[in-house]
């Protein structure tokens, strides 16, 4: 009789969650579609997955005049990018092949501070550096030239060239796009192999994200997401605009489909010993706020690891949240007459109140 019983608990515990699942599909998505019009942007491509088990993708609006957005199509992701360099590394960590503690002047001597920052600080946004994208002269000329080439070496420059640090490493944390760009640059010194390469070993191939690459120009593999932008006072095709400005921040391309995979894989660090995923979602050292702070190329708050890019015309939302196992991801590109200041962000937040009631995010 017990076995029975349990058997039968089980059992209406398994339709409940059938039906709690088909239920916030069908609120989410008419939000989307409902959202979709309501801001006007040209593109809107979204995706909502519980652990494994995809709930829907969704493609709407076009990708330029007269073609449609597909699920299929790919698109920069921007810093989402980071969420993949942070499990990168701790997987680097894991074999051995990599040591937080390790003082970044044994690969940049030359750099300024290296001797008290280290590869640990780097990943957790502690180092001090100054985030180039708030240099004027660097985005007037990105602004300028959008077809422009920065190599990594002037990417860091335009942080250091007057010789200050926002502080001093390990006493605060501050995003800043020069970190990871350095942080790309001490792995491809120390272990002598390219970045396309080590993600190549460690993360694409073995996950079988074939739809997911390194850019090493502004190419895209078809199809793509068309994205546009009014960044220079016209509305204008920015799909590609050279991505090279973002450094270590934004190397990656994607699409929703391979994204929805990453998001558990990341989000629950199956890559990862116990102890490197602790280290990738936690804070350095305790500095900052508990309740809101930058882990490891990636915010975490309001129970959830988020990303929210905005590059080169394309704008996007990746949040995994670990106790529903969800992941939501939003990527959105605007029409001409878009409403000001729009951005997948936005989406997002109004599309986690329903999937996380009691979830409201405040920035």
């Amino acid at each position: 009789m017990k076995k029975l019983l349990l058997a039968i608990l089980v059992a209406v515990t398994f339709v409940n969650s059938i039906c709690y699942s088909q239920d916030l599909k069908e609120k989410v998505l008419s939000k989307v579609t409902e959202l979709k019009e309501e801001t006007k942007v040209k593109a809107l491509i979204a995706g909502l997955w519980k652990g494994d088990e995809e709930l829907f993708t969704v493609a709407l609006g076009e990708s330029m005049t007269m073609v449609p957005a597909t699920e299929d199509m790919h698109f920069r992701i921007g810093g989402v990018s980071e969420t993949f360099l942070g499990t990168l590394l701790m997987v680097l960590v894991d074999k051995g092949m990599i040591d937080l503690n390790d003082k970044i002047s044994n690969w940049m001597p030359d750099l300024l501070a290296a001797d008290s920052v280290t590869i640990g600080m780097l990943m957790k946004n502690t180092g001090g550096y100054k985030d180039y994208v708030y240099n004027d002269e660097f985005v007037n000329l990105a602004i300028s030239q959008p077809f422009r080439e920065f190599t990594p070496e002037e990417i860091i420059e335009y942080s250091v060239e007057d010789g200050k640090l926002n502080f001093f490493p390990g006493t605060d944390s501050k995003y800043s796009h020069t970190e990871f760009t350095i942080l790309e640059q001490v792995l491809i010194r120390a272990l002598g192999r390219s970045m396309p390469e080590l993600y190549s070993e460690y993360i694409f191939k073995p996950l079988g994200l074939n739809n997911t690459g390194y850019m090493t120009s502004p190419e895209l593999p078809f199809p793509v997401l068309h994205s546009f932008s009014k960044d220079r006072d016209i509305y204008e095709d920015a799909t590609y605009w050279n991505p090279s400005w973002t450094g270590g921040s934004g190397p990656l391309y994607s699409n929703i489909l391979d994204l929805g995979k990453w998001g558990p894989i990341f989000g629950k660090g199956k890559l990862l010993s116990e102890e490197s995923f602790k280290v990738l979602t936690g804070r350095y050292k305790n500095v900052g706020n508990p309740d809101i702070y930058f882990a490891s190329g990636f915010l975490v708050t309001e129970g959830w690891y988020m990303q929210n890019p905005s590059f080169n015309g394309f704008s996007g939302s990746f949040g995994y949240n670990p106790d529903g196992e969800y992941t939501l991801i939003v990527y959105s590109t605007i029409a001409e007459d878009s409403k000001a200041g729009v951005k997948a962000f936005d989406i997002f937040k109004e599309l986690i109140e329903i999937i996380t009631p009691g979830t409201k995010l405040n920035f």
